[in-house]
């Protein structure tokens, strides 16, 4: 009887441990995953030049504390000047070069990480609430409902103001 508990233990352990985790995702080939158990603090779409070529389109970032995700997998690194004037780093799978995560400048988001809304595997349950750099955004695109505040610039002060704003409630 005990050898017959033993593997359905580890597989209750497991869905276990699925459910605990509030959110995960990867990127196409499964290579790079992450986990975390926390809502993101903020989810922006980015409509700056830049973010564009790197994605194909605008970007949409799920922001946490580094020490909130739980991460696997490696990735090749990219740094570039952002829109602040300040070196932003992409992080992309070595295997499908999927984007997997941005660290903003340590400089204005030290501790910060932007997870692409797209890799999450509960991508359909979040939306952006703010956008920013809608001076450079294309002009077929609308804004939805979804979006609350919008910034012609990188909307920095803003940010960091909403942030810390979650940070206290977390």
């Amino acid at each position: 009887m005990s050898n017959i508990s033993l593997p359905w233990k580890s597989i209750l352990d497991c869905v276990i441990w699925e459910k605990l985790m509030k959110h995960s995702g990867s990127c196409i080939c499964g290579q790079y995953k992450f986990e975390t158990e926390l809502d993101p603090m903020l989810i922006i779409q980015c409509n700056c030049t830049k973010c564009r070529k790197l994605s194909g389109s605008y970007q949409i970032g799920c922001l946490y504390s580094v020490s909130e995700i739980e991460e696997t997998g490696q990735t090749a690194s990219y740094s570039f000047e952002g829109g602040s004037g300040y070196m932003n780093t992409v992080h992309f799978c070595t295997q499908c070069h999927v984007r997997c995560k941005t660290n903003p400048a340590p400089e204005v988001m030290e501790g910060i990480v932007g997870i692409p809304l797209g890799i999450f595997d509960t991508a359909k349950e979040l939306s952006p609430k703010a956008e920013i750099w809608t001076s450079e955004k294309l002009p077929f695109l609308k804004t939805d409902d979804c979006i609350v505040e919008s910034f012609e610039d990188s909307g920095i002060v803003e940010r960091l103001t909403a942030l810390l704003e979650t940070l206290e409630s977390r």
